[in-house]
């Protein structure tokens, strides 16, 4: 068949139904071929910001996020959305639609050499078809890469001269090994964690990102409430179990109550987390003695020495450790501990607004809403106390931390779960750069709520700036009126000066099936480790 036929014919058979793209002169024969197929283009506005709706799509759907650019520019603009992937752990299929490269050195239009090598260093593997049989068996290699193991984004270069030419449909590999899950030998990892076990009073559990698979939460009841063991989180592993159970105590960052629990803990067990220096280190997180659980070795002792390392199929390890638990209680009062830092967030309510603004946000969303945070003053407070009740639900770019993703992120978020309603959080520093999709949100009609909130200046840096040095306002920013752009596309809008005007708009004017924009205008308030 037609190389681009067979480039179809090998999305159906992934289940791949979802496009993020943004087209040019040479992917025009693919463009064709969608029209005539049961394929939903999603049409961005700038490269960048459909990398990072291809983004949000697989961290809620767990399906590869695929993008399709251009050559040149096109190929350019998607780095910042690959280095998030990659550093979070998102599998996307970045689809490079190449030059010829025979003409390479001519000056022919996006001329560059070898592009793919651009994302060297920040995707699990680059791609370059030069051989039209080698089409769909290297297209199906970057797709099972992307998923394999550690997931991450893939970049495949394929000439667009390749669509017009008939070439074989066959999905056999050619010869690049696919990295893989490791299985720990049971043996070995039941042993060792016997082991570091023997003689504690106080574990404790953290979860990462790779610990949030389907179905965990009843093992990890089983294991934490049976044997009395405070759960704690990573930002990415927020929603892995409900955080009103009796033993989710949230993100381990926080300050009080879970500070004091890390600190009278006598082993931690980090399953699925990698604890990078970003994550918990550089926000003092200090623990005594490590169990490390992780698909790979690749983050194991890089941070915190640890020591028992284990390095494969976590779900495994975890059904190891939940045996080995099964008689035991330790000495922790998970209910003292929950009615304690109940008490110590009713005080945070009082003297915070950054507090505040997450409890009332939570209070008026469906327990269900998929939340997508910009780095912005909200999101921090977000990251240590927005309580989070699903998996999946919770959505903050934490790979390389990008201030514009929200918004695309969100829309990306909502076409992979239209099931459920969508919220994207911005700071009006980085809402601005990405404003143009609200063109993308009204032209397919994807029912994102969007809060901006305005405070006229990168709120954070005007924070530090003030604080370290004494400067005020070198960071104000000038900024449109949101309710007349956004209603320039077409969506509605409605501004709050103050957080009982931002809950009227929650509850009456918002109904989850339409986009709409809400300006929220509201002073700098301290960031959370401040206080």
């Amino acid at each position: 068949m037609l190389g681009k036929q067979a480039i179809l014919e090998l999305f159906e058979k992934k289940d791949i139904h979802n496009i993020f793209h943004l087209p040019g002169i040479h992917t025009l024969p693919l463009n064709e071929s969608f029209k005539r197929h049961n394929i939903n283009v999603f049409v961005g506005r700038h490269e960048s910001n459909t990398a990072f709706m291809a983004d949000g799509y697989a961290r809620v759907s767990g399906k590869v996020g695929v993008v399709i650019v251009t050559p040149g520019p096109g190929l350019g603009n998607v780095v910042s959305g690959c280095m998030e992937a990659y550093n979070d752990d998102v599998p996307m299929l970045i689809i490079h639609i190449d030059t010829g490269r025979k003409e390479i050195g001519k000056g022919i239009l996006h001329e560059l050499v070898e592009p793919e090598n651009i994302f060297k260093y920040f995707t699990k593997k680059t791609f370059s078809v030069s051989n039209k049989d080698d089409l769909i068996p290297a297209l199906n290699d970057a797709y099972q890469t992307a998923l394999s193991g550690r997931k991450g984004p893939v970049v495949i270069s394929v000439p667009y001269t390749f669509f017009e030419k008939e070439v074989p449909f066959r999905l056999a590999s050619s010869s690049y090994p696919l990295p893989g899950t490791q299985n720990p030998e049971p043996g070995t990892t039941i042993s060792g964690i016997e082991k570091a076990l023997y003689g504690k009073k106080k574990p404790i559990i953290i979860g990462g990102k790779s610990l949030m698979i389907e179905g965990i939460e009843s093992n990890l009841e089983e294991i934490c409430k049976g044997a009395s063991i405070p759960f704690l989180t990573s930002t990415s592993g927020k929603g892995i179990v409900n955080e009103d159970n009796v033993y989710a105590f949230g993100n381990i960052m926080q300050k009080g109550i879970v500070k004091d629990i890390v600190a009278s803990s006598d082993l931690a067990i980090a399953i699925g987390t990698r604890l990078r220096d970003v994550d918990a280190k550089r926000r003092g997180v200090k623990l005594k003695e490590l169990i490390h659980i992780d698909i790979d070795n690749q983050w194991i002792g890089k941070n915190y020495p640890a020591t028992v390392k284990i390095a494969g199929d976590i779900q495994k390890a975890l059904e190891a450790l939940g045996e080995i638990l099964k008689e035991r209680r330790f000495e922790w009062d998970l209910g003292g501990l929950k009615i304690a830092q109940q008490k110590e967030r009713k005080a945070l309510e009082k003297g915070s607004p950054g507090f505040r603004i997450m409890r009332l946000i939570r209070n008026v969303i469906p327990e269900n809403t998929t939340t997508v945070w910009d780095l912005s003053l909200p999101s921090y407070w977000a990251e240590y106390y927005f309580p989070v009740y699903q998996q999946n639900t919770f959505i903050m770019p934490r790979g390389i931390s990008p201030i514009f993703y929200a918004l695309p992120g969100g829309i990306g978020a909502k076409i992979g779960r239209p099931d459920r309603p969508c919220l994207c959080i911005c700071g009006d520093g980085g809402v601005l750069p990405a404003i143009s999709e609200l063109s993308t949100m009204k032209k397919y009609n994807i029912p994102v709520v969007l809060l901006v909130y305005n405070n006229n200046s990168f709120g954070i840096l005007e924070d530090y700036m003030s604080t370290t040095y004494h400067i005020q306002g070198s960071m104000e920013l000038t900024n449109p009126d949101f309710i007349k752009l956004a209603n320039a596309f077409g969506i509605k809008g409605k501004r709050a000066k103050s957080l009982n005007q931002l809950k009227k708009i929650f509850l009456h004017d918002i109904n989850w099936d339409e986009p709409f924009l809400i300006e929220f205008n509201y002073p700098i308030f301290p960031l959370p480790w401040r206080v």
